[in-house]
């Protein structure tokens, strides 16, 4: 991605939590690169939200953002099947919005209730212990925002 068109006052890190029958759930990279639903007392792996300003609106590079790195730089996208996992060389952009269909302003939003979707308008759906990308309503996932501004790690 273009470096000049990215936007550090919504860029940020963060976890990731679904919430399913009144319980929220971590969101972890397992060691195949999967993005992993797992159960709540693992702790989420923090992920790094770079918000780059496109014509056509906001998008967001998403990558591993753990012990103040990333890991070789791979970017969040997916597999043929839909699977949410990391790859080399990919810049797989998503938008993020909060459920409610209002912009995500990570300034002033310590915690919210997203969507998180291809420009395609697959989004982020749970299927078992997988995180997939898929048509229809998505599923209920929340972002806990750690910091906002980080612009390299």
């Amino acid at each position: 991605m273009d470096d000049s068109r990215l936007d550090t006052s919504k860029t940020f890190t963060g976890d990731i939590y679904l919430e399913e029958g009144g319980e929220r759930r971590s969101i972890r990279i397992d060691d195949n690169g999967w993005l992993r639903i797992m159960d709540a007392q693992v702790l989420p792996t923090t992920l790094w939200f770079g918000c780059y300003q496109e014509d056509d609106g906001d998008i967001y590079i998403i990558k591993a953002f753990t012990n103040g790195g990333s890991k070789d730089d791979r970017v969040l996208s997916l597999n043929d099947d839909g699977r949410l996992g990391f790859y080399s060389g990919s810049s797989r952009p998503w938008r993020i919005c909060k459920r409610d269909g209002e912009a995500l302003v990570p300034r002033s939003t310590p915690e919210a209730a997203i969507t998180v979707s291809t420009k395609g308008g697959r989004v982020w759906t749970a299927d078992n212990r997988q995180c997939k990308a898929a048509k229809g309503a998505g599923s209920n996932f929340v972002v806990h925002i750690h910091k906002v501004g980080v612009y390299r790690f």
